[in-house]
């Protein structure tokens, strides 16, 4: 019903740590959140692996990476959902050795060089997800059982003090645990069935985690300006005839402002005035602008001096398939 898509927070938080200076006080933190970004991008891939390659011999619904609404906004990486009830799957892709302290809600993790890291215990946010999903499910007159799975990646794995609470499933794992589910008693009917799956889907909302200067406060005025050359990584290509032009290495690129747009709508403001998008992209001709930003399909509200350029996800989505189609070929 929701295929996994790409994350545009892991592209975001690299374009913001390319427009911070290497010395900033928050460059580490978000080198340090792109890293569990794409390692929880990579956990969800394994998981939906899983349901790519093996066929269930019974109706059912898979979700991934589902927003909800209900009592709070909450995301689900996985919702399974068949005539005996919804299973919520979570990854927790965290290398080392992994302990669950007994006197907390924790779960700590050892790396092979003696470090010790510690992160919130997977059974605290699934009853969380789950309290918040059946929430929506009463809402919806659609009362049905709810259950829940951490999933690790890796099968040689190592962990200590196993929590009673918690199902831990490596993926191989997932279909025994989900046929061996749908020998229990069924509690919804097919028609039901179809109409939770259908309402769910209408209900998904996708994330939005911009602007990135507002969620990790950083002064706009921290970032670097200009269109960012592709080949030797330099700010500030100058606008020519055919395109821009590189002054450090002559590379000449005709759809350079087009990554330097979508940084500007992705790190600083869905909206955005000719004059502001000629001082991101050091460009002196307003009708130059106005040019690049029709072209690109922006839409905009308003009339002269009060005229703006507003973004949403699906054109930031579209911006960035224009760009990697363009590398591509």
């Amino acid at each position: 019903m929701k295929e996994k898509t790409s994350s545009l927070k892991a592209i975001g938080l690299e374009a913001l740590l390319r427009r911070l200076p290497d010395q900033h006080p928050r460059y580490a933190d978000i080198e340090s959140e792109l890293g569990k970004t794409r390692a929880g991008e990579n956990g969800e891939r394994i998981l939906a692996d899983v349901f790519n390659k093996y066929q269930f011999p019974f109706e059912h619904y898979i979700f991934h990476d589902l927003h909800l609404q209900s009592t709070g906004k909450f995301q689900l990486d996985t919702l399974f959902l068949c005539q005996q009830g919804a299973v919520i799957f979570e990854m927790k892709n965290i290398a080392g050795r992994i302990s669950f302290p007994e006197t907390q809600n924790q779960l700590t993790r050892t790396l092979e060089n003696g470090q010790v890291d510690a992160f919130e215990c997977p059974s605290v946010q699934l009853e969380r997800n789950k309290m918040l999903l059946e929430d929506w499910f009463y809402a919806h007159h659609m009362p049905i059982p709810i259950y829940q799975a951490a999933v690790f990646p890796r099968p040689q794995q190592q962990f200590e003090n196993l929590r009673k609470d918690l199902t831990l499933l490596f993926p191989l794992e997932i279909p025994v645990f989900l046929r061996r589910l749908s020998s229990y008693h069924p509690t919804i009917d097919t028609p039901q069935l179809t109409d939770i799956a259908n309402k769910l889907t209408k209900a998904h909302r996708e994330y939005n985690p911009f602007p990135l200067t507002d969620t990790y406060g950083i002064p706009r005025s921290d970032l670097r300006t200009g269109v960012r050359c592709s080949q030797c990584g330099r700010f500030g290509m100058q606008s020519i005839y055919n395109g821009w032009g590189c002054p450090q290495c002559g590379n000449v690129d005709a759809n350079a402002h087009v990554q330097a747009v979508l940084e500007y709508f992705m790190l600083i403001n869905y909206r955005v005035s000719n004059k502001e998008c000629r001082q991101f992209l050091r460009l002196e001709c307003r009708q130059k602008v106005k040019r690049i930003l029709m072209q690109l399909g922006v839409p905009c509200e308003g009339k002269n001096k009060g005229r703006l350029y507003v973004a949403d996800l699906k054109l930031i989505r579209e911006l960035n398939d224009l760009i990697r189609s363009k590398v591509t070929k």
